[in-house]
């Protein structure tokens, strides 16, 4: 029989929706290595097994998993009942399950976009609404994923950068009412970041302009966490995406709308999504930008 690995003990626990890849595993690497114990819900499906393979190591502060599909009836309830199971008491949230999708409007299937709203801000409000009463006993922190584009109205990325404006404005106006409970908000809006094979593909029908911001989940999780464990109100990893964002709030909104459109008018010729399926769950946008 294989002895189990030991690892020490945490002192703080973090709860990460879409943990399993992409920039939830390294927002979940990063947080162990600043100490914190790691629980991760994701969908139950082979990048959740890497990710076990991954984090679960000797010398690391322990990890727990729970394989769930948050759009599922009751999910909810099944996370809040598995956090008392496991008894860890959360001193942080990260809200980092979502994903994203380009082209013209009527190109996407209705049900995916009731997924991406359901997945993107439903989840993330009812998360937040149930654990509240554990976070303001530890006075503890919550990270919620948005985007540079969430200040970014994007033509042809219209549903995807409303999910993201909300959860940029519902952080921000959250963080002011939390304060009186000692429990900070944060939101994080980094710029292009890769995390699967149909991101990498539409930075690459962006051009050279796109490549030029691209990051990859690991380069920004370091600042994203800082930011988080010291109660920052806006974190948005990298110099140039910063410069970006202060430029655009200089810039007339009729302007600004009629260069994004230009920018990104490539999703015009995007094929219509032909499936009616529900779209995978996925740990975060394929480019989360």
């Amino acid at each position: 029989m294989t002895k189990p690995l030991t690892s020490h003990p945490a002192a703080e626990w973090v709860l990460i929706t879409g943990g399993s890849h992409g920039i939830g595993l390294a927002l979940a690497q990063e947080c162990q290595r600043q100490g914190l114990g790691v629980a991760i819900v994701a969908l139950p499906d082979a990048q959740l097994t890497t990710a076990r393979r991954l984090l679960t190591q000797a010398g690391l502060p322990p990890v727990r998993f729970l394989g769930l599909d948050l759009t599922a009836p009751q999910a909810i309830d099944r996370v809040v009942d598995w956090l008392a199971e496991e008894r860890i008491a959360l001193h942080y949230l990260i809200n980092n399950a979502g994903f994203g999708r380009g082209g013209l409007f009527e190109h996407t299937p209705w049900v995916e976009y009731r997924t991406m709203l359901q997945l993107n801000n439903q989840v993330m409000v009812e998360l937040i609404h149930r654990l509240l009463p554990q976070l303001k006993a530890i006075r503890g922190g919550i990270l919620n994923m948005s985007s540079m584009e969430a200040t970014l109205p994007l033509p042809y990325k219209t549903v995807y950068t409303g999910t993201k404006g909300m959860v940029y404005n519902f952080s921000l106006a959250l963080r002011e009412e939390f304060r009186h409970h000692g429990v900070s908000v944060s939101v994080l809006c980094p710029g292009p970041v890769i995390t699967n094979e149909d991101g990498l593909r539409r930075v690459e029908a962006q051009g050279a302009r796109a490549r030029l911001l691209v990051t990859m989940p690991e380069d920004i999780a370091p600042e994203a966490i800082r930011g988080m464990l010291a109660g920052k109100a806006v974190i948005v990893p990298g110099r140039l995406i910063r410069l970006l964002v202060g430029v655009s709030y200089l810039t007339p909104r009729p302007l600004r709308m009629r260069i994004l459109e230009r920018l990104f008018s490539r999703y015009r010729d995007t094929p219509p999504i032909v499936s009616t399926a529900p779209p995978a769950a996925l740990p975060s946008s394929a480019v989360n930008t």
